[in-house]
């Protein structure tokens, strides 16, 4: 029998068993603790017998704005949690509840009130846990204690890997692990959602498995907390064709014991490097199936038929999309993309490789001797090539020589870099055990930027003469036929395509943002800078749901300039922000520096799922700001891009966060000139105390 607990009223019994439970209606839920945040259902009561609330919603001052209501202290905010004990207790609705108070209660505030408060729960617990199957979650047998093989990639299997490997690349916005915490936080709000979400998060989750798979990995976790959902019929962001849960495939991949990395792996393995991690053993990692090749296109793709007849639409940038907008056969097309020719690009520098480096211990590392037995060697290095090295805290690294006894910094895999003299060597220690070292001089330099200004090929810059055509999928016996004729059909349509996206969006601002910010400290917080991040947070506020507005720019970028144009710049644009030593801002992945400043000013521990939501948050701005590239993309009623605010901060350097509780406005790069961290929260505010300055 569902139960749910008046702690007020049982211990309101105990403590004045003289008093009457009638005479005592005007007390009767437990204050809550300072600093409790609002979770579960939460209400706000008018005297008048009315109670406020909303699934979705655990806000009383949203629930007071929406409702035309006036926070005067005539009103009763009351939230009903549960009380059962469990970890995630959300996951056991058939637990104990308990009632608990937001301030103090109203004096009109009795059993009858109470009474209807109760009543107002019974019905959103009915509606929560008909959208919510716990159940599913709670069954959900641990991947990593699944053996598999590869003889057990069924055809079932190698489907839902072919339809999971299109769907995580191509109809997605911001892929499943943005898509799904969004939408389920939307549909029962943070408390139902979170706990879902932590309960896989925290039983699966490995670096072993980001390491392999990168974000795939959270993809495959969000596909499987996701279909705890039946009662969700639109998921934010994806806008394919399919009926149903459209991230069942990856669910059913992950239930079954894989991980997916360009292919499937076995996440028992994979969670068996976490415990003993060796570089070499990624060379040992099975890979159990490859992904089919895929029948999707990518940026300018259009359908030409038998006649020569080019078809395409803007936005649509897929083989069923096509299809269906002009009502063809794929037996009697064939799918062509056309873009820039794939120039090779000369690398910078001369590389030699190592035979590979053995980690030393104490923050030193050995390299390899190198293959090119005949190139010359620098004076640090041994006659074949090899040398000791010290890694240092501000990521470079230097000759060790035969003297070791000092401390270096951690060693991880990666790219490190020597100066030495005018020129740098870049080192490069591989996860799988390899290594390569590349001198930079600076006549390789001067190369690289003329290269950089000549060469780049983008869909923005390219005319038709210097564009290839490629096909995919399935080819009829009459394109091999008249390939050059066909070919030129498809390329005239890239032309016309070309002049409309050049119409759409502003090249110059892109490229005015790609060269990068230059930053050696943090931003000083000006008015300007405050008053563009209060206006932002206005904006969130307006949805207050992480990842809500990221999804719904890049939604409509899709839609008005297709998925591979949209995803050129933001993937571009990412890439040039990190490449400026901006690492520390862009995700949560590096947010360390604001875990240790919400401990120390506010007590707080960001968890799985407070982290996951700060990284939705900070892709909040960031899509705005690559969506203020599109002209008319989100105008608002004045004919102005709605979320312009988000290019000026970006601008001037700062990333705004949002926990949940608080606002953090971030800035600096990694390290300053002097090699000291340098990434730093230059402001930090409640939405409240934010707004009401």
């Amino acid at each position: 029998m569902k139960k749910l607990l008046l702690v007020s009223l049982l211990v309101l019994c105990l403590a004045i068993p003289s008093i009457a439970l009638a005479e005592a209606g005007e007390v009767t839920a437990v204050q809550a603790e300072e600093g409790q945040a609002e979770e579960g259902f939460v209400a706000v009561l008018a005297e008048d017998g009315t109670v406020y609330s909303q699934l979705g919603v655990e806000s009383f001052s949203k629930l007071i704005k929406a409702n035309g209501l006036t926070d005067d202290g005539s009103l009763a905010k009351l939230a009903v949690i549960p009380d059962n004990g469990n970890e995630y207790p959300y996951l056991y609705p058939d637990g104990d509840w308990k009632v608990i108070s937001f301030g103090e209660l109203p004096a009109w505030y009795g059993a009858d009130a109470e009474g209807k408060l109760l009543a107002a729960f019974e019905g959103w617990k009915a509606e929560a846990y008909s959208i919510f199957d716990p159940s599913v979650i709670l069954s959900l047998v641990n991947p990593q204690t699944i053996d598999v093989t590869a003889a057990d990639v069924t055809d079932e299997i190698q489907a839902a890997l072919d339809k999971w490997a299109d769907t995580d690349t191509n109809w997605m916005v911001c892929y499943v692990r943005n898509g799904v915490p969004t939408t389920i936080q939307g549909a029962v709000g943070k408390s139902i959602a979170n706990d879902a979400w932590n309960y896989c998060v925290n039983m699966i989750w490995t670096q072993t498995g980001e390491d392999l798979a990168g974000h795939s990995q959270v993809d495959l976790i969000a596909a499987y907390v996701g279909s705890a959902f039946p009662g969700i019929s639109e998921w934010a962001g994806y806008f394919g064709s399919d009926t149903g849960y459209p991230f069942a495939d990856g669910a059913k991949l992950l239930a079954s014991g894989f991980l997916y990395s360009n292919g499937l792996v076995s996440a028992k393995q994979v969670k068996e490097f976490d415990d003993s991690y060796d570089p070499e053993q990624y060379k040992l990692l099975d890979r159990l199936a490859d992904v089919n090749i895929s029948d999707t296109g990518a940026a300018f793709a259009c359908l030409v038929d038998e006649a020569g007849q080019a078809y395409w639409t803007m936005g649509t940038d897929y083989v069923n999309g096509l299809l269906s907008e002009y009502g063809l056969n794929r037996d009697d097309v064939v799918l062509l993309n056309v873009g820039p020719k794939k120039e090779q690009q000369q690398s910078v520098g001369t590389t030699y490789t190592a035979s590979g480096w053995t980690d030393l211990g104490n923050g030193y590392f050995a390299t390899g001797e190198w293959e090119d037995a005949d190139a010359e060697k620098p004076a640090f290095c041994a006659a074949d090539g090899s040398a000791n090295w010290k890694m240092n805290a501000d990521g470079t690294v230097e000759p060790a020589g035969e003297d070791m006894s000092e401390a270096g910094a951690a060693l991880n895999p990666g790219k490190y870099s020597y100066v030495d003299g005018d020129n740098t060597w870049e080192i490069m220690i591989a996860g799988n055990g390899s290594c390569r070292l590349t001198v930079v001089t600076p006549e390789d330099l001067a190369a690289a930027a003329q290269q950089e200004e000549t060469e780049r090929s983008t869909y923005f810059n390219t005319p038709a003469p210097r564009t290839e055509v490629s096909h995919i999928g399935p080819v009829p016996a009459w394109y091999d036929e008249r390939k050059d004729e066909i070919d030129e059909a498809a390329k005239q349509a890239y032309a016309e395509w070309q002049n409309q996206i050049l119409e759409m969006v502003d090249v110059d601002a892109l490229n005015n943002t790609l060269k990068g910010l230059g930053m050696d400290f943090a931003t000083r917080l000006t008015d300007d800078i405050m008053a563009a991040f209060k206006t932002w947070v206005a904006i969130w506020n307006e949805d207050a749901v992480a990842g809500a507005i990221n999804i719904g720019i890049s939604t409509a970028g899709y839609k008005k300039v297709g998925p591979s144009i949209w995803n050129e710049m933001d993937n571009t644009v990412l890439a040039n922000y990190k490449s400026m030593d901006h690492e520390g801002c862009p995700g949560p992945t590096t947010s360390t520096f604001i875990a240790a400043y919400a401990l120390e000013h506010y007590g707080k521990v960001i968890d799985a799922a407070t982290d996951d939501y700060m990284g939705s948050t900070m892709n909040d701005v960031y899509s705005a700001h690559v969506g203020s590239f599109i002209r008319d993309l989100d105008n608002d009623e004045d004919g102005n891009y709605r979320y312009q605010v988000a290019h000026d901060l970006w601008e001037a350097g700062c990333i705004p966060f949002f926990d949940g509780e608080y606002w953090y406005l971030v800035s600096g790069p990694d390290f300053d000139p002097d090699g000291n961290p340098a990434v730093e929260v230059i402001y930090s505010a409640t939405p409240a105390e934010l707004l009401a300055e």
